[in-house]
């Protein structure tokens, strides 16, 4: 028995559009489902995010409450979706063409010449599949060399010899004052929306220890009588720090334009798993002593936002997309 590539997609799809209506609501934005495609979602080789209309405006701030949670939800609904554009890659077919990174001294240019290339590193293995999609082409050309600086002719040469002046080198500067941030009265336009970030976000292994925790109340010490210290060693007391409450406004657009970005990748996943295709045959055909960029879509363990006992409906979306990805790299379920 095949598995079902297109019904698992189209399923954790529908639970994933529900988890962010959910979200859409909580932050006061208008929800309008797209409309499902007649044959699933991989039918439509182009399917715009003229379904979902864009909110031409979205508030400045939010509850605290309201950003913490879309903030806790929206992390594991961008790793979810983001292994549905894996899973969605995997037929994708590739074409590589390489062109010259510099012009020949005859001026004319070479014909770059387009070689195949799949996604697995195969060239021809992936047109037997069934529901191949239409073949993408990616051009990769090579970054040229960078210029040595020289200085112009008629510029004097300057030599710097450093001196070390002694105490009359030090100066103290005092730091200037930030200046407060004017929070915006009202609704802020959208603004441009990032792309959906299709690699995951690595780990951080570069801590020697774990953070240390510090206290965030002081102890309230009142003495029973007269200060017994003298006047020019008394200290004004400090003013008591500001409480974090859950009804503080706080700043929310940025949070929101991701949640915007998210939902559309989610009426796109076609075009996102094209986007993700030249994205790895670009790093797959670069040289090896400048591969800097992540080659997988998915970091190696857990995925981003995964928690051991789940409290949301999300954990359970997470954990299935999460399992259909790693079967999707290895060429199909165990």
């Amino acid at each position: 028995m095949q598995f079902d590539w297109a019904l698992a997609i189209e399923r954790n799809r529908r639970d994933l559009l529900r988890i962010l209506r959910e979200l859409f609501a909580l932050a006061g934005l208008d929800f309008e489902t797209a409309a499902e495609p007649a044959s699933g979602p991989l039918a439509a080789p182009e399917a715009d995010a003229a379904s979902f209309t864009l909110p031409p405006v979205l508030p400045a701030t939010l509850p605290r409450y309201a950003v913490l949670h879309v903030r806790r939800i929206l992390r594991s609904a961008e790793a979810a979706v983001r292994r549905l554009i894996v899973i969605a890659a995997r037929d994708i077919e590739v074409q590589v063409r390489h062109a010259p990174a510099l012009k020949r001294k005859g001026g004319d240019e070479p014909v770059a010449t387009p070689a195949a290339s799949r996604r697995s590193g195969e060239a021809s293995a992936g047109s037997e599949r069934t529901g191949a999609s239409t073949p993408v082409t990616v051009t990769i050309r090579p970054e040229p060399p960078a210029p040595p600086e020289k200085p112009l002719p008629g510029a004097p040469q300057l030599v710097r010899v450093p001196v070390n002046l002694g105490l009359a080198n030090i100066r103290i500067i005092p730091d200037p004052e930030p200046e407060p941030e004017k929070e915006p009265d009202g609704p802020v336009p959208l603004g441009p929306i990032p792309a959906f970030p299709l690699v995951d976000p690595r780990k951080r292994f570069d801590f020697a220890r774990p953070r240390r925790r510090h206290a965030r109340s002081r102890p309230r010490i009142r003495l029973l009588g007269d200060n017994p210290f003298p006047v020019y060693m008394r200290r004004p007391p400090e003013p008591e720090p500001d409480l974090r409450l859950p009804g503080d406004d706080i700043p929310a657009a940025t949070l929101l334009r991701r949640l915007v970005s998210a939902r559309m990748a989610l009426d796109n996943i076609d075009r996102e798993a094209r986007r993700l295709a030249r994205h790895e045959a670009r790093v797959r055909h670069r040289p090896p002593d400048s591969r800097r960029v992540i080659y997988t879509a998915l970091r190696p363990g857990p995925p981003p936002g995964h928690r051991k006992r789940g409290r949301h409906a999300i954990d359970e979306v997470l954990g299935e997309c999460h399992r259909v990805a790693v079967w999707a790299e290895r060429e199909g379920p165990p």
